[in-house]
């Protein structure tokens, strides 16, 4: 094989090829006019003559010059010019070598198109003077009606980059085909460097492949020193970036890859999937507690304030007649802080001029707003709280009887509150009594079927100008009895202390992703109904026990006294009753008490082993924790009655819920006990049946 001779190339590629030679016949052949002409160099000419003026004088001294007429004084002139025959020489060398700079990237222009687009360009310009250490910019005339498919266009704009910017990395080229002008355009601009922070590249680097299409990650908010607090997001709307459940995976997804902020606040994103955006910010810090104001922090009377929110955002309940969230349910569990917002509430209605009634019935929940300034009567017996259901009742339906009669607006009517905590146990209370009590108890029950009451005032106080505060464990729709979709929907004021379970948060919230992290670190933390309607989280409000006995007064901190005697109003709001029966059974309900508190007494507690606990029969704890019946799981412990009228724990091994094929509440529960045989022993349960579990260990100690 021939060996190939480098500077017969190079000369080749610097004066063209002769006119004799075979390459120039062919590509004479192959095209009558090439899309980049053959180089032409004539620096040597002026080259020449400043060397050959420089020179002069030495030549003219030489014998074969000397001979020639008139040489010495042309050569003598010539050498008087040398200065601008060397600046010309210089020039343009200067210009030619920019020429051939020009071609060699026309050169390398006219491969790349004609080997990965497979058309032969018609002509490749490049601006006069070429870059030197890059391509500037250059425009590539195309055959008329080339076609260029995508992955070639892809293929040929990834080469000019490689070749164009192969020297520096200071230039980013844009490649654009403009097909209804037969030509490509090439333009470049200065990279600007690269200053996203390692989180804004997390994310730009997962969105590239993922389920948003298009998407563009853009550093929305920035904090004092310059730390990243906000991104926005845009992108191509489509069908699923308008589907909740999209949004909150991709929510999921965005909050993990962004990870912890450096000021330890979480990230919340708001969706605007119609403009194709979303934004994606550090929440506002929430503070750690919270001491009940003694001011008030809103005129508004019918508005009870009790946490506080992002951006120091003061939460309340609005309790008005024109409010669409006029009944409060409170979800969390024992120990989680319901008892305090309860107090908070309460407190604000009392010195509003609101009064309110209660139940308790674990005794020790709101036994301390008992003789409180508003307070009717606060109810801890099973029977009575299901007589006092009934008088509500009866009253809801007198004031609406006086509204009717006396043709005024139910704004006019006085507001009062109920309060019933922990509905659950009281239900299943209900329900064991309404099978084991005496006969007598049994058919008060059947009368009054506190459940069947409590149903239509969970549906029409709110016109009555009642309002239901309801403070459970688990928001189960069973507790709001047979219409609890439309009950439920009147409890528009939530809250959830605590961290929920993700069949909690769905009842709760609607979201099953929604109160799953709360800090349970920080007293009083959960998530609230925010002013729109929508959950949020927010920072209890802390109010001492309010109870003047001296056993709880003694207790209390200076600041936490100065809370309470802040708090009190000066003026006991008065409970105007529109029904017999609720007057009726307020007075004597106070007169229990009273007599309860002149003549009551408990045995004091003894050593294990120094008397049998039965012997004590006040040590019976009657009050063990309740859940819905649909609410139970396999392998859950309860209490179920035997044959002898007694509860004994069994152990579940299976469940069947049976619900409404149209709104999905629940109709039927059969849970399957293994009672040590056998055979298996199916219990059935109702739609609002509950049911016990096992109470805790009867070990007293000595204080």
């Amino acid at each position: 094989m021939a060996q190939r001779d480098p500077l017969k190339d190079f000369l080749v590629e610097l004066f063209g090829p002769g006119p004799g030679s075979r390459n120039a016949r062919a590509e004479q052949a192959a095209a009558a006019k090439p899309a980049v002409a053959p180089y032409r160099t004539f620096a040597p000419i002026p080259v020449a003559a400043a060397g050959l003026a420089f020179y002069a004088p030495e030549l003219a001294e030489t014998p074969v010059v000397g001979s020639v007429n008139g040489m010495g004084e042309i050569l003598a002139a010539l050498h008087e010019h040398t200065l601008p025959l060397a600046l010309l020489g210089a020039a343009w060398s200067a210009v030619d070598i920019a020429r051939f700079r020009g071609h060699r990237q026309r050169m390398m222009l006219e491969a790349h198109t004609r080997q990965t687009t497979r058309h032969l360009p018609v002509k490749v310009s490049v601006p006069f003077p070429p870059g030197i250490g890059a391509l500037r910019t250059a425009k590539i005339k195309l055959p008329r009606g080339a076609i260029i498919r995508p992955k070639e266009m892809d293929e040929f704009t990834a080469a000019v980059r490689g070749s164009a910017g192969s020297r520096t990395g200071k230039y980013t080229y844009t490649v654009r085909h403009d097909a209804h002008r037969d030509r490509i355009l090439i333009t470049r601009k200065l990279t600007e460097a690269d200053t996203r922070s390692a989180r804004h590249k997390a994310l730009e680097l997962a969105l590239k492949d993922g389920p948003l299409k298009d998407p563009v990650v853009t550093v929305d908010t920035r904090d004092e020193n310059g730390v990243e607090t906000g991104y926005m997001i845009t992108f191509t709307p489509s069908l699923n970036s308008g589907a909740r459940g999209f949004q909150a995976k991709v929510e999921e997804a965005l909050a993990s890859l962004a990870g912890d902020h450096e000021s330890g606040r979480t990230w919340a994103t708001h969706w605007t999937p119609s403009e194709g955006f979303l934004v994606m910010r550090l929440r506002a810090p929430l503070p750690t507690r919270v001491d009940h104001p003694l001011e008030l922090v809103d005129e508004n009377l019918r508005h009870l304030p009790y946490a506080t929110g992002a951006a120091d955002l003061n939460l309340f309940w609005d309790i008005s007649t024109k409010s669409n969230k006029p009944h409060c349910l409170i979800v969390g569990p024992t120990g989680g802080g319901k008892t305090s917002v309860i107090r908070t509430l309460l407190t604000e209605a009392a010195r509003r001029g609101i009064p309110f009634l209660g139940v308790d019935p674990k005794m020790i929940e709101l036994d301390g707003l008992e003789g409180y300034p508003g307070c009717a009567a606060i109810v801890y017996d099973y029977v009575r709280a299901a007589m006092l259901v009934r008088a509500l009742h009866a009253e809801m339906m007198a004031r609406n009887h006086y509204v009717h009669v006396r043709k005024i607006e139910p704004s006019q009517l006085p507001l009062m509150i109920a309060v019933l905590d922990e509905f659950f146990i009281l239900s299943g209370k209900w329900q064991r009594l309404a099978k084991t009590a005496d006969e007598e108890t049994r058919a008060l029950l059947a009368q009054l079927d506190p459940l069947g009451a409590w149903a239509d005032l969970a549906v029409l106080a709110r016109s009555a100008g009642i309002r239901l505060l309801l403070g459970v464990q688990r928001p189960d729709a069973s507790l709001f009895g047979g219409a609890s979709g439309n009950a439920r929907d009147n409890f528009g004021t939530r809250m959830s202390l605590g961290t929920l379970s993700q069949d909690g948060a769905l009842m709760m919230w609607g979201d099953s992703t929604v109160g799953r992290e709360v800090d349970t670190s920080v007293p009083g933390r959960g998530v609230v109904t925010s002013l729109d309607g929508s959950p949020v989280p927010a920072q209890m409000w802390w109010t001492p026990n309010v109870d003047p006995h001296p056993n709880k007064w003694n207790q209390l901190s200076d600041e936490e006294r100065a809370i309470v005697r802040g708090l009190a109003p000066d003026q006991a709001p008065t409970l105007q009753f529109y029904s017999k029966e609720l007057r009726e059974f307020v007075e004597s309900e106070r007169a229990l008490a009273a007599r309860a508190r002149e003549y009551g007494d408990a045995p004091e507690p003894v050593a294990l082993g120094d008397s049998p606990i039965s012997s004590h029969p006040d040590t019976d704890d009657d009050v063990a924790d309740a859940i819905p019946a649909s609410a139970v799981t396999e392998g859950m412990v309860i209490l179920l009655d035997d044959d002898q009228g007694n509860e004994v724990p069994v152990t579940v091994d299976a469940i069947t819920v049976m619900r409404d094929k149209d709104t999905g509440d629940v109709v039927e529960t059969t849970l399957s006990i293994n009672t040590g045989g056998r055979l298996k022993t199916n219990v059935t349960y109702g739609p609002i049946d509950v049911v016990f579990l096992p109470e805790p260990d009867r070990i007293l100690t000595t204080v």
